[in-house]
């Protein structure tokens, strides 16, 4: 069986697939009380989270996060009226994908 292509090896496109991918099923995204504390003050819902996890762009370069050993991504979506921005960490180890963070751009 081949081995998948590392996404730190992988274009900003086929990352940003990979997201898109991975976010039509909830299970593969983890969402902490920290997060959620967040979006209550941004007033930002979780349908506006994953629709734009699941529709946005990656319009940043992606950075690595040495510590956890993920990729950091930043998708970004004109949703509910706003300019959304949602950072996610990605890993090649596990195909669950964390918020980091949510916010307005």
């Amino acid at each position: 069986m081949k081995k998948p292509k590392k996404l730190t090896s992988q274009s900003t496109p086929q990352i940003e697939a990979h997201i898109q991918s991975a976010a039509q099923n909830s299970i593969n995204v983890q969402i902490s009380q920290h997060v959620k504390q967040r979006m209550r003050e941004r007033k930002i819902t979780l349908p506006c989270v994953f629709e734009v996890l699941r529709k946005g762009r990656i319009r940043r370069t992606p950075e690595p996060n040495t510590d956890y050993g993920t990729l950091e991504c930043r998708m970004e979506l004109y949703s509910a009226g706003h300019n959304i921005g949602v950072v996610v960490a990605v890993n090649d180890d596990d195909p669950t994908m964390i918020v980091v963070t949510a916010m307005h751009i």
